[in-house]
């Protein structure tokens, strides 16, 4: 007896293995699913601004990175204690604002040169509603606890949404040519804006991502949000506040992300990773025990074998650690 309806999974042409340049852009989700390619070792960009929840704040951060327009003084702002941009999420705030200007103009121009060499580009969709400043109409990212009168918040019409995602599209392509990307909508929800404009807000993405994959070349779409809706309808698998996934739930579509793109070979070599990162994420309670010193030779023999049998691994962060037992 089948218990859930099954979604089914896209076709795609995309391979990802160990010498892949994978970007991860968008809402916390677009991180969750990063955190999981991070771990197990892929080569990973993710969110060079911060969480990214709205596709007009996107478009607007791939035209601020394809052509390497920094930030100046007059783009940042202060609220009496810290110096913060529009653009970019509170971890990018200082209370110096040469530092605070340091931290975002880093973070683009790392971005600049690691997209014009990207293969596959994730870009994870929260919400249709964008807050803009009143006084400039501007679109922003991260209203960082302002006052709520200093912004309007609207509901993007498909047109607009669509609108957005071409450029950037069009916008990642011409900085280089060759780059995939793949949307998909965060299955979480945005219950802020209430449970009917939740619905409205995330058919909004779906329309216009649909209406975008059917024009462009080289767009593709993952169904995360479908899978969460219709294969993990129930609350056990969401965390306590019912509105994000349980580490179960990430961890079931990182399974079929990997059914979509990663070849059974690249599966099978995540299983034999996962056993020695696991190993390697033990606790050390003795430093100085005889058995942690035959452990950590033991792990380190397994992860020259890894790399040696696995093109384009690196696994010299735990070489590095076991060495230090030695």
């Amino acid at each position: 007896m089948q218990w859930t309806t099954e979604v089914e999974l896209p076709k795609s042409e995309i391979r990802v293995d160990w010498k892949t340049k994978l970007a991860f852009i968008g809402s916390c989700f677009a991180e969750n699913m990063a955190e999981k390619f991070t771990r197990f070792k892929f080569r990973t960009c993710v969110n060079p601004f911060g969480i990214v929840y709205n596709p007009l704040s996107v478009a607007n951060m791939f035209e601020r990175i394809s052509k390497k327009s920094l930030y100046s003084e007059k783009e940042i702002f202060s609220d009496g204690e810290n110096f913060y941009s529009w653009d970019f999420h509170g971890k990018f705030a200082s209370k110096d604002s040469d530092r605070c200007l340091q931290q975002m103009n880093d973070a683009l121009l790392t971005a600049h040169a690691y997209l014009q060499s990207v293969d596959v580009v994730f870009v994870t969709l929260g919400t249709a509603f964008c807050y803009f400043l009143n006084e400039s109409g501007a679109v922003v990212s991260n209203c960082h606890r302002q006052d709520a009168k200093l912004f309007s918040r609207k509901l993007l019409s498909v047109d607009q949404v669509s609108s957005a995602l071409e450029r950037s599209v069009q916008t990642l392509q011409s900085l280089n040519p060759r780059v995939q990307v793949v949307f998909t909508v965060s299955p979480l929800r945005h219950l802020k804006d209430g449970a009917h404009g939740n619905q409205i807000s995330k058919s909004t993405l779906l329309l216009a991502v649909e209406r975008t994959v059917q024009k462009l070349k080289n767009v593709e779409y993952f169904p995360s949000y479908e899978i969460v809706m219709d294969e993990l309808r129930d609350y056990r698998f969401y965390a306590a506040d019912m509105i994000h996934l349980s580490s179960t739930a990430e961890d079931y579509i990182f399974e079929k992300c990997g059914q979509v793109y990663l070849n059974s070979s690249v599966r099978e070599n995540l299983q034999k990773l996962d056993a020695f990162l696991k190993s390697a994420e033990h606790r050390i309670v003795n430093s100085d025990s005889l058995k942690l010193r035959a452990f950590a030779e033991k792990s380190l023999a397994t992860a020259k074998i890894l790399e040696s049998e696995i093109e384009g691994l690196d696994l010299k962060t735990e070489i590095r650690h076991f060495e230090s037992f030695l």
